[in-house]
């Protein structure tokens, strides 16, 4: 009888990698769900759709809850003007601005360099020293109103502080002349929280006659893994490695065949 060393098949080969895999992918799974409650979103009434106004309106007389405005450069536009043709009466948009924004329903103009004033909320429940992703939409178009406006180019952005620390989303430009507009577009942010509580705050910032500068969909969330969640990856990545180890070390397979 001869003995005859013989090599596993490819499936065989990774046959015993299954048991760990499917324990990895478990505590994965654990550790995701654990993140997830750490990702609750944070703002309230991020889409403006709280509101006690029933057409657009100044924002700071239009009732929305959980934001504070103190100046009448910004408004709350309701998905209703698009078929009035008017943001109000003899006030316009050049240009193919949109009914809504991507988020759809309500979302704030703002006029960059005239009465305008930030729109804040406090955010409560961050954690000092964790990060926070802020996304929202910002879109730009001018204003039209007769004898009162010069169609021309316009740009615009937001200043937006999370406590003290203090960002600028990308710039925009339009064009009322041409007409055209900055098309709505998703923004991201990073913020370190510095205290349990902090002020969000939104202030636009453009320069033409006039510039109104687009808010919608915004969110908050804590992008920090648990330690929980840490300690799980960690712990099925190390079972994973010392399975894989110690199956190479295994010795090799023989098989009999007559001689």
């Amino acid at each position: 009888m001869e003995i005859q060393r013989t090599s596993r098949s490819p499936v065989r080969q990774l046959a015993f990698l299954r048991k760990p895999i499917s324990v990895l992918a478990a505590l994965l799974a654990v550790a995701a769900l654990t993140s997830l409650a750490n990702a609750a979103p944070l703002v309230t009434n991020g889409s403006f759709e709280l509101t006690t106004a029933s057409t657009t309106t100044t924002f700071l007389f239009a009732g929305v809850s959980d934001w504070t405005n103190s100046d009448i450069g910004e408004a709350l536009v309701q998905p209703s003007w698009f078929t009035n043709g008017y943001l109000f009466p003899g006030v316009g948009l050049a240009g193919p601005f949109p009914q809504t924004s991507p988020d759809g329903g309500n979302f704030v103009l703002s006029d960059g360099d005239y009465h305008h004033s930030p729109i804040w909320q406090t955010i409560t429940g961050l954690t000092p020293g964790d990060s926070y992703q802020l996304t929202f939409y910002q879109a730009l178009a001018q204003d039209t109103e007769p004898n009162v406006t010069v169609p021309g180019p316009v740009t615009g952005q937001w200043q937006v502080s999370l406590g003290a620390s203090v960002q600028f989303s990308p710039l925009m430009s339009a064009n009322g002349a041409t007409p055209t507009i900055s098309s709505w577009q998703s923004e991201s942010m990073t913020f370190t929280a510095q205290n349990a509580s902090e002020v969000l705050s939104f202030f636009s910032v453009g320069t033409g006659d006039p510039p109104m500068v687009g808010l919608d969909g915004i969110s908050l969330v804590d992008t920090t893994p648990e330690p929980g969640a840490i300690w799980l990856m960690g712990l099925g990545a190390a079972l994973f490695a010392w399975k894989l180890n110690s199956r190479r070390k295994a010795p090799a397979a023989h098989t009999r065949t007559a001689a």
